[in-house]
């Protein structure tokens, strides 16, 4: 599974070491790291590592071990993400729609809107975390029943 780990790191020699070092105990392949030291905020500077680990305990292994090295552990985001096209036939409350999209982590990257007010058609191509996209779909269809609307996804 591939990662961003984002650190607050301490502008001192070795520290981001330190982190490194707890990747690779735990089996991290690091892919790139992106150091941001013009942006320094309250003596820290964000770092984001992308990672491959072997399984998500492997990253929550690394995670505590960082963050027992005394380094914060900002924010662990998926890079592993699924695109998926859907048509949704019917009245709908868009708005409902996006909610319910971000609550299971994804984001609508594009929505197109045919046939007018009598006959709504929309177009969505929807970005879902790999482990996040089959509970969105399940989601989503129970919603365009409540709406009495047809939901078709693609594969």
């Amino acid at each position: 599974m591939r990662v961003r780990l984002t650190l607050a790191l301490v502008d001192r020699p070795g520290v981001l070491l330190k982190a490194l070092e707890q990747i690779a105990l735990n089996g991290g392949n690091i892919i790139s790291i992106i150091h941001n030291r013009d942006r320094i905020t309250s003596g820290y500077v964000p770092v984001s590592v992308n990672v491959e680990f072997p399984d998500p305990a492997s990253l929550e292994r690394a995670k505590k071990g960082i963050e027992g090295s005394g380094i914060p552990v900002i924010e662990a985001e998926t890079l592993e993400k699924e695109i998926a096209t859907m048509i949704l036939v019917g009245k709908a409350d868009v708005d409902a729609l996006i909610r319910k999209v971000e609550e299971h982590g994804s984001k609508i990257s594009a929505l197109h809107l045919t046939g007018g007010v009598e006959s709504p058609c929309l177009k969505l191509l929807v970005e879902a975390p790999h482990d996040k996209l089959r509970p969105l779909l399940s989601s989503l269809e129970k919603l365009a029943e409540e709406w009495d609307a047809l939901l078709i996804t693609e594969g």
